[in-house]
Protein backbone atom coordinates (compact mmCIF):
# COMPACT_ATOMS: atom_id res chain seq x y z
CA UNK A 1 0.00 0.00 0.00
CA UNK A 2 1.34 3.81 -0.90
CA UNK A 3 0.04 6.59 0.78
CA UNK A 4 1.05 10.22 -0.50
CA UNK A 5 1.96 13.05 1.67
CA UNK A 6 2.45 16.91 0.67
CA UNK A 7 3.12 19.89 3.10
CA UNK A 8 0.11 22.19 3.45
CA UNK A 9 2.45 24.88 1.79
CA UNK A 10 4.77 22.93 0.50
CA UNK A 11 5.36 21.84 -3.14
CA UNK A 12 7.11 18.21 -3.40
CA UNK A 13 5.33 15.28 -2.34
CA UNK A 14 6.25 11.78 -1.15
CA UNK A 15 4.96 8.68 -1.40
CA UNK A 16 5.10 6.28 1.71
CA UNK A 17 5.25 2.31 0.27
CA UNK A 18 4.80 0.41 2.93
CA UNK A 19 4.88 -3.46 2.59
CA UNK A 20 2.10 -5.98 1.54
CA UNK A 21 0.11 -7.44 4.26
CA UNK A 22 -0.51 -10.89 4.31
CA UNK A 23 -2.54 -12.77 1.40
CA UNK A 24 -6.37 -12.00 1.70
CA UNK A 25 -8.32 -14.65 1.10
CA UNK A 26 -11.70 -14.89 -1.79
CA UNK A 27 -14.06 -11.79 -0.51
CA UNK A 28 -12.13 -10.00 2.04
CA UNK A 29 -11.67 -6.62 1.32
CA UNK A 30 -8.58 -4.27 1.27
CA UNK A 31 -6.72 -2.86 3.16
CA UNK A 32 -7.97 1.62 2.78
CA UNK A 33 -5.69 4.01 3.88
CA UNK A 34 -8.25 5.45 6.74
CA UNK A 35 -7.47 1.92 8.42
CA UNK A 36 -3.54 3.35 8.76
CA UNK A 37 -3.13 4.28 12.42
CA UNK A 38 -2.40 8.21 12.27
CA UNK A 39 1.01 7.04 14.52
CA UNK A 40 2.53 5.02 11.94
CA UNK A 41 1.57 7.64 8.82
CA UNK A 42 3.35 9.99 11.40
CA UNK A 43 6.63 7.62 12.11
CA UNK A 44 6.39 7.47 8.16
CA UNK A 45 6.41 10.95 7.26
CA UNK A 46 9.68 11.29 9.83
CA UNK A 47 11.51 8.87 8.71
CA UNK A 48 10.78 10.33 5.13
CA UNK A 49 12.16 13.37 6.24
CA UNK A 50 15.45 12.11 7.99
CA UNK A 51 15.82 10.08 4.57
CA UNK A 52 16.29 13.14 2.35
CA UNK A 53 12.80 14.33 1.74
CA UNK A 54 12.53 18.19 1.94
CA UNK A 55 8.54 18.88 1.71
CA UNK A 56 9.26 22.84 1.14
CA UNK A 57 11.70 22.59 -1.97
CA UNK A 58 10.88 22.19 -5.66
CA UNK A 59 10.76 19.03 -7.55
CA UNK A 60 9.48 15.54 -8.61
CA UNK A 61 7.56 13.34 -5.92
CA UNK A 62 10.26 11.14 -3.65
CA UNK A 63 8.99 7.51 -3.29
CA UNK A 64 10.09 6.70 0.29
CA UNK A 65 9.66 2.38 1.25
CA UNK A 66 9.06 2.11 5.02
CA UNK A 67 9.19 -0.91 6.73
CA UNK A 68 5.57 -1.98 8.87
CA UNK A 69 6.63 -0.26 11.71
CA UNK A 70 6.65 3.06 9.82
CA UNK A 71 10.62 3.24 10.15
Amino acid sequence: MAIGARHKEGQRAAVLEFPPGPQLRFGLRQLQASQIAPELVAKAISSAISAGWEPLSRGKAVAIVVDENGG
